[in-house]
């Protein structure tokens, strides 16, 4: 647990050498838009699960899952954004003049992660016709209904790989070669007309609307080579811009303005950078996009180039956003992910998160499952971690800065709420934490500080509770707070009005 003290005069007082986090008045300029996950996979399995989506999109305290051995009772992650996978492939025969068409499949791919695509064969682009299947992706459709039911409020779609008879070896599980566009050349247009087609028809048919639509996923990357494991496509950046310009284009067609295009899920910053920097030369794809995604791990690697900053700089200078937009890692404690996280923040700038699949194998997930056998175990340490930033860092808040990397710091104005979100990978440590500047401009009278001061810590290395609140007895500018080993910390500071 967070211990936490004041001084007798916390803020002006002399003599103290403890080590001191100065919290800023400076935004950042970012205003968090929010934490999510992609549907997809799991929800192949586990989409209509009533408690799972209390679980992952409500801030209820204590929502309870049953699991394969026991029943999870969790801190809810109060997740706002979830990411549609629109599907590639289809189990049906196409009679092309008498000879019978089928999808190639991988033996390598997981049947959970087959995702199916509504628009069947290549007859007609009528989404009211046989060509087109309205019935597929049940369980995906059901939990973005369960989703948005519990106040969800930013949707993106994205791909993973065009319909299966628009490839070149009419696969979706990768191409012949990896390096190679998988996406016959004639398809570009219908490809871009299909995605724009599930954006319309999710409008009106189920009463969803998406803000964002992402037509790629990792696009550059040599691995979608068949037989992969999951549905992937490359393409080159000559091909990115010409969906691009095409999407746009129908997604206009089809009124659907308000729907913005987002650019190009690559596997890294890295590459993030260098094929935003590429298709930045083109006025027109410039001109269509409207928000940048890059991942923030090649592989379950976490991240740790170089390249967070320059990207930052490039997206800035286009006046768009940028999102984590596909997170995982491989340490099941958290600390990766809570020093991800940091670093996305305050390098990079993001304004949202997002963990892949939160219901992953192993260490992968933020609660271990194998959903091929519809097994589901326990949470991992890093769910905890998740917690700590997606219920206290809230959409709408501004980011804020400190002198310290490991924190992040979110402000409401609104309600005049300051949190401060701080991890320590290292030993047990004592720091002062200074928020003067956030002192209400009514002179210095004590009545003008914090009314409360709340705090939750989790050891990512304990087994005993992982969310433990606490708070401070005396609130006041300035005060120490301890940090155990390998931990987490959030504080919520609440001034008594935000009428000032």
């Amino acid at each position: 647990m967070a211990s936490i003290s004041t001084a007798d005069s916390p803020v002006y007082g002399g003599g103290d050498t403890t080590p001191k986090i100065t919290v800023t008045r400076s935004s950042t300029e970012t205003v968090w838009e929010g934490w999510g996950t992609s549907l997809a996979w799991w929800t192949n399995v586990y989409g209509d699960s009533e408690d799972l989506a209390e679980l992952f999109f409500s801030l209820n305290p204590n929502p309870l899952v049953e699991t394969s051995a026991s029943v999870l009772d969790l801190p809810a992650l109060g997740f706002n954004i979830v990411r549609y996978n629109i599907g590639g492939s289809s189990n049906n025969v196409i009679d092309d003049g008498g000879e019978e068409i089928a999808m190639k499949t991988s033996k390598e791919m997981l049947s959970y992660k087959t995702m199916e695509s509504y628009w069947l064969d290549w007859f007609s682009k009528d989404p009211s016709s046989k060509s087109w299947n309205w019935d597929a992706d049940a369980k995906q459709r059901k939990m973005l209904s369960l989703a948005t039911g519990h106040g969800v409020n930013v949707l993106e779609a994205y791909s993973n790989s065009p319909p299966w008879w628009m490839t070149k070896n009419r696969a979706t599980a990768g191409g012949d070669k990896g390096t190679e566009d998988n996406l016959v050349a004639s398809y570009i247009d219908q490809f871009a007309l299909y995605l724009a087609t599930v954006v319309s028809e999710a409008k009106t048919r189920w009463d969803v609307t998406f803000n964002y639509i992402e037509p790629f996923n990792e696009p550059m990357s040599s691995t979608w080579e068949f037989p992969a494991t999951q549905e992937g496509c490359h393409f080159e950046i000559a091909t990115q811009n010409e969906v691009v310009s095409r999407l746009r284009f129908h997604l206009d067609q089809l009124k659907l303005q308000d729907v913005k295009v987002s650019v190009s899920d690559e596997n890294s910053p890295t590459q993030a950078l260098e094929s935003l920097t590429r298709m930045s030369e083109n006025v027109t794809v410039t001109k269509s996009v409207g928000k940048v995604n890059t991942h923030g791990n090649d592989g379950t690697a976490a991240y740790r180039g170089s390249d967070r900053v320059a990207l930052r700089k490039l997206v800035s200078s286009s006046s768009l956003k940028l999102w984590d937009s596909n997170y995982v890692d491989d340490d099941a404690t958290g600390l990766t992910l809570a020093q991800s996280i940091s670093l996305d923040i305050n390098e990079m700038g993001v304004s949202a998160f997002i963990y892949d699949q939160v219901l992953n194998t192993g260490v992968l997930g933020l609660i271990q499952s194998n959903p091929w056998d519809n097994w589901m175990g326990e949470a991992n340490p890093k769910y905890y971690v998740m917690a700590h930033y997606s219920r206290h860092v809230r959409p709408g808040m501004e980011i804020h800065a400190s002198d310290d990397p490991n924190v992040v710091v979110a402000f409401d104005s609104e309600k005049y709420v300051l949190v401060i979100i701080r991890v320590n990978s290292g030993a047990a440590e004592t720091k002062k934490v200074n928020i003067e500047e956030y002192n209400p401009k009514m002179g210095r009278a004590i009545d003008n500080w914090p009314s409360r001061i709340d705090t939750w810590t989790t050891k990512m290395n304990g087994t005993d509770s992982f969310y433990v609140e606490s708070g401070v007895q005396k609130p006041s500018l300035e005060f120490n707070i301890d940090f155990p080993a390998a931990s987490i910390t959030s504080m919520e500071v609440h001034w008594p009005t935000p009428s000032f």
